[in-house]
C-alpha cells in the first residue's frame, strides 16, 4: 500500500512541474538552512568531551572585587599559580592538579633550530606541568607524551611546528631547540611530538614547555601568593565519589587559611570557582581572559531558533501553494470519494505527498550544503568539516528533520483537501471555508513579520557596525605598521633598529611601544589617590611608550607635554583616568597617583593627559589607563607612505637584517588589527543578512503561492469583469490590494517585536547608535515592494488570461 501511495504522489508531483518545483526550491532553502546550522552547533557542543574523565575535570576560575566600594571587579578564568597543587594537598577528593601558562596569540616566542640557524616567532606557545597529558588527550606522533614534560628544559611540539622546525628530518627526539635570545635564551630538548587534534578544544597549542624551565616556568613556581598574580589556567581532577558542589563549599575557607593575610594586603575580596572543562567553550560569557576565543550557548540557541523559523516559513510556504492546488485536485477527490475512498486514506495519500517532497529537498541539500562548506565558515566564524554532516547522528537527525517537516508541512493540506464533499466538489463547487482562507492570510503574515524583523535587524547591525568603523579611535590606524621586537636582545637593541628603520624611504616616523595601538593591553595595576587608603582602589592599565609615540599613531595630548626618557615617575594618563579619579583637568598635572601592592607603594606624577582612545572592543567603555617612559619597546610602530608600499617594505626588511641578522621581520598593519575590535559585528552582521535573504526568497514563493490560489479562485469574477469592459488595472487592482493590507498587518505586529530584541542587543554596547522610526519605514516599504513585484506579476498574467478560457465552462 506504501509503494501504491508514493507511485501515486510521485505522478501527482510530475504533473505539476511548476508547484512541485517552487514546493522542492522552498523546503530546499529552509533544509540547507537548517542543516549547516545543526552542523556547526553539533561542533560547537562537541567541544572537549573526547579526553579521558573529563567529567571528572575542572578548570578553578576567580572573582575578585574591591571590599569598599566594588571599583575592581574581575570574573577571569585563572587563578593564581600555587591554588591547584594546594586544593590536591589539602583536599583528598583532589586526585591530581595541572596549571597552564599561557598569555594569548600575540605573546610570540623566539624559537631557533641551531643546526641550521632557522629562527621564527611561534605563537600559541604553553608552559604546562608534567601532568598536561595525562588531563587532556593528544595522539603521539613521536615520544611518549605521558613522560615528555617530566624533565626540566623539556619541550614538546606539534607535528606541524616539528616539520617547520627540522624540515625533512625523520627523528627530531632529543634534538636541540634555542628558545629566546641573549642573557634569557636557554635550550630545550625535544621529547615528543603531538598530532594537531582533531576533535574541537579549548587547548590548541603549538608547542608546550616544561613547567621546570627557566623564564616564565621559573617565575610560575616560585609564587606563593594566593591572592595576586591570577594568570594560571588552573585543573583539577576529582576523584570517582567527589562532589564538586561539595568542594566548591569548602573553598572560602581553604583561600581563607591559605591566602587571608594576602587578600588582607591587597584590599579585595577573592572567591574560587570550578567550571567543567567541557562547559568552557559555550558557558563562560562574562569571564575574562579566555585561553582560546569562546562561544556563547545564547547565540547558538539563537541561531537554532532562526533556523526554526526559516524552516517553517518554509513549511508555511508548503502548505500556501498545496492550498492553491487545491480547485484542480478537487475533482480527483471527488471521484476517489465517489468510488469508496476513505477520509484517512486520502489524508495518507496527501502526507506522502509532502513527505516525498521534504526528503527530496533533504538529498538536495545535501551536496549544495558539502559545496557552501567554505562559505559557511565565513559566515558562522566555525570550522564546519564534511565529517561533522555525513555522520550517523546527524543523517538520522536530518531524516527525522525531513519527515517532521514533510507532516507539518502536509498535514493541514491533506486535511482540508480530503475533506471536499464528492456531491459539491464534481458539481464544480470548489471554495474553501472562510476559516481556511483565514489562517492562509495569517501564515502569509507570519513570513512577512519574519521577513520585517530580520529586515530590520540586518539595518541596525550594519547601522552598529559602520558605527564602529567610522567612529573616532582616538589614533589614525592608517598606514600604521607594528614590527615585533620579540627577544629583550631585540628591546635592548631598539635605539639602533629605530635609528636603522628611520632611514628607509617611505616611513616618516618610527616609534616604540609595549603595546600598538588596538592591541588588547593586559597589564594592569591597583592605584589610588594619595588621600586614600587601599580599600579605594581602581585598575589602571598601563602601556610603555617611548616619547614620539603619541605623535605618530595620531593620538592629541590635550594638557601638558608628551613624555621624556628621562621620566622615571612621570605618566600619562587618559581622560578615563582623570574621570575615574575625579580630577579635574586643570588641576591635572599637579596630581599624584599611587600604585599600591602590599605594603609596596609608589607615587607617580601626572604629566600630560591625552584624549581617551580604544584599546578593547566597542562593548567595553574606555577604561583607565597610564602610559610610562619605555627604552626597551615590545614593538616597533611606523607610519609609512602609502605611494609604494611594497617597495617600503622590502626596504624595511633589507634595513632589520643589517642589525638583526639572525632574527626573522614579521609585522602586523594596524588598520587590519583594529577590525578585530567589531569582528563580532561583521559575523553577526553577514549572518543576518543571509538569513533575512533566505526568509525573502520563501516568503515571496508563499507570496507566489497564495496570489495563485487567489487567482485561481477568482478566475471566472476576473473573466466576467473582463467581458464586462474591466482594465488591466483594475483586475491587478482587485489581486493586489488584499496582499498589501496583509503586509502592512506584519508591518504593525513586527515593529515592536524587531525593536524589542535590537534594544536588547544594542546594551550590551557601550558605544552604540540610537534607533531611527525610519528604519522600520524602510522595512516596511521595502516588504510592500516585494508584495508589489511578486503580486503583480502573477496579477498581470491573470489579467490578461483570455476571460473565454475561463467562462468556457458555464
Amino acid at each position: 500500500m506504501f509503494k501504491n501511495q508514493l507511485k501515486i504522489a510521485w505522478r501527482s508531483l510530475k504533473k505539476n512541474p511548476l508547484q512541485t518545483g517552487i514546493n522542492i526550491l522552498s523546503l530546499t532553502v529552509g533544509t540547507i538552512c537548517c542543516l549547516i546550522i545543526i552542523s556547526y552547533v553539533n561542533a560547537q557542543f562537541g567541544y572537549d568531551t573526547h579526553h579521558n574523565d573529563v567529567a571528572s575535570v575542572y578548570r578553578i576560575r576567580t572573582k575578585i572585587k574591591s571590599i569598599s566600594n566594588n571599583s575592581i571587579n574581575a570574573d577571569v578564568a585563572t587563578s593564581s599559580p600555587p591554588i591547584a597543587f594546594a586544593l590536591k594537598e589539602d583536599f583528598p577528593e583532589v586526585v591530581d592538579a595541572c596549571r597552564v601558562v599561557y598569555f594569548g596569540s600575540g605573546e610570540e616566542a623566539l624559537i631557533r633550530n641551531p643546526k641550521n640557524n632557522q629562527s621564527y616567532y611561534e605563537s600559541k606557545g604553553y608552559v604546562a606541568d608534567s601532568t598536561f597529558f595525562k588531563f587532556f588527550n593528544y595522539t603521539a606522533a613521536e615520544g611518549n607524551l605521558a613522560t615528555a614534560l617530566e624533565k626540566p628544559n623539556s619541550i614538546v611540539l606539534s607535528k606541524k611546528l616539528a616539520s617547520k622546525l627540522f624540515k625533512n628530518e625523520n627523528q627530531i627526539i632529543n634534538k636541540t631547540l634555542v628558545i629566546g635570545a641573549g642573557e634569557n635564551q636557554f635550550n630545550a630538548t625535544v621529547t615528543g611530538v603531538f598530532n594537531e587534534p582533531t576533535n574541537p578544544t579549548h587547548l590548541n597549542p603549538n608547542y608546550i614547555l616544561c613547567m621546570n624551565s627557566p623564564g616564565i616556568g621559573e617565575y610560575t613556581n616560585n609564587i606563593s601568593n594566593f591572592a595576586t598574580q591570577n594568570f594560571a589556567y588552573s585543573y583539577i581532577k576529582l576523584g570517582a565519589n567527589a562532589s564538586k558542589t561539595s568542594l566548591e563549599k569548602k573553598l572560602p575557607k581553604f583561600l581563607l587559611d591559605r591566602g587571608g593575610i594576602d587578600l588582607a594586603d591587597m584590599g579585595f575580596d577573592k572567591k574560587l570557582l570550578l567550571q567543567s572543562v567541557t562547559d568552557i567553550h559555550l558557558h563562560s560569557k562574562g569571564i575574562d581572559k579566555q585561553i582560546e576565543e569562546v562561544s556563547n550557548i545564547e547565540y547558538l540557541y539563537a541561531l537554532l531558533f532562526l533556523a526554526f523559523i526559516v524552516q517553517l516559513v518554509a513549511c508555511v510556504n508548503f502548505i500556501n501553494l498545496s492550498t492553491a492546488r487545491a480547485s484542480k485536485r478537487a475533482k480527483e477527490i471527488g471521484v476517489r470519494k465517489a468510488i469508496g475512498a476513505q477520509k484517512s486514506s486520502l489524508v495518507q495519500q496527501f502526507l506522502s505527498e509532502s513527505i516525498l517532497i521534504a526528503f527530496l529537498a533533504v538529498f538536495i541539500s545535501i551536496p549544495i550544503v558539502l559545496l557552501l562548506l567554505p562559505v559557511a565558515n565565513v559566515l558562522t566564524g566555525g570550522n564546519i568539516e564534511p565529517e561533522h554532516i555525513l555522520n550517523l547522528k546527524i543523517l538520522l537527525l536530518l531524516g527525522s528533520m525531513g519527515f517532521l517537516t514533510g507532516l507539518i508541512a502536509g498535514v493541514y493540506p491533506a486535511l482540508v483537501l480530503s475533506s471536499f464533499k464528492p456531491s459539491k466538489v464534481l458539481k464544480g463547487a470548489t471554495e474553501l471555508q472562510s476559516s481556511n482562507g483565514l489562517l492562509r492570510r495569517g501564515l502569509v503574515v507570519f513570513q512577512f513579520v519574519v521577513s520585517i524583523v530580520l529586515t530590520v535587524s540586518v539595518i541596525i547591525v550594519s547601522q552598529q557596525l559602520k558605527f564602529a568603523k567610522q567612529k573616532d579611535l582616538g589614533f589614525n590606524k592608517d598606514n600604521l605598521l607594528a614590527i615585533r621586537l620579540g627577544t629583550q636582545e631585540l628591546q635592548q637593541n631598539y635605539s639602533a633598529i629605530q635609528s636603522q628603520l628611520q632611514g628607509v624611504p617611505g616611513v616618516n616616523s618610527v616609534t616604540g611601544s609595549n603595546n600598538y595601538p588596538s592591541r588588547s593591553i593586559m597589564g594592569d595595576m591597583a592605584m589610588r589617590l594619595p588621600s586614600q587608603d587601599d580599600n579605594n582602589l581602581t585598575s589602571v592599565f598601563y602601556n610603555g611608550i617611548t616619547p614620539n609615540y603619541l605623535e605618530t599613531i595620531g593620538t592629541k595630548i590635550i594638557k601638558g607635554r608628551k613624555l621624556r626618557e628621562t621620566d622615571s615617575t612621570g605618566i600619562l594618563v587618559n581622560m578615563a583616568t582623570l574621570n575615574a579619579f575625579n580630577i579635574d583637568i586643570e588641576n591635572a598635572l599637579s596630581a599624584t597617583i599611587v600604585s599600591s601592592y602590599g605594603s609596596e607603594t609608589e607615587n607617580y606624577e601626572i604629566v600630560g593627559v591625552t584624549e581617551n582612545f580604544h584599546f578593547e572592543d566597542f562593548k567595553q567603555a574606555i577604561s583607565p589607563m597610564l602610559m610610562y617612559s619605555e627604552t626597551e619597546p615590545d614593538w616597533i610602530v611606523a607610519k609609512l607612505e602609502t605611494n609604494n608600499l611594497k617597495s617600503v617594505l622590502s626596504g624595511l626588511e633589507a634595513n632589520w637584517k643589517k642589525v638583526n641578522p639572525y632574527a626573522p621581520f614579521e609585522y602586523v598593519f594596524v588598520d587590519k588589527e583594529t577590525e578585530k575590535l567589531y569582528a563580532e559585528e561583521q559575523k553577526l552582521s553577514k549572518i543576518s543578512i543571509a538569513f533575512t535573504i533566505l526568509a525573502i526568497l520563501i516568503s515571496c514563493l508563499g507570496l507566489f503561492g497564495l496570489v495563485s490560489y487567489v487567482a485561481e479562485q477568482k478566475k471566472k469574477e476576473i473573466g466576467i469583469r473582463k467581458v464586462l469592459g474591466a482594465s488591466v488595472k483594475s483586475v491587478v487592482q482587485l489581486l493586489t490590494k488584499d496582499f498589501l493590507k496583509l503586509v502592512l498587518v506584519a508591518f504593525v505586529i513586527a515593529s515592536p517585536i524587531a525593536y524589542y530584541f535590537m534594544q536588547n542587543w544594542l546594551q550590551d554596547f557601550t558605544y552604540k547608535i540610537e534607533i531611527k522610526w525610519w528604519v522600520f519605514l524602510l522595512a516596511g516599504g521595502f516588504a510592500m515592494l516585494i508584495t508589489i513585484v511578486t503580486v503583480g506579476f502573477q496579477s498581470i498574467k491573470s489579467a490578461i488570461a483570455n476571460p473565454v478560457k475561463s467562462l468556457r465552462t458555464e
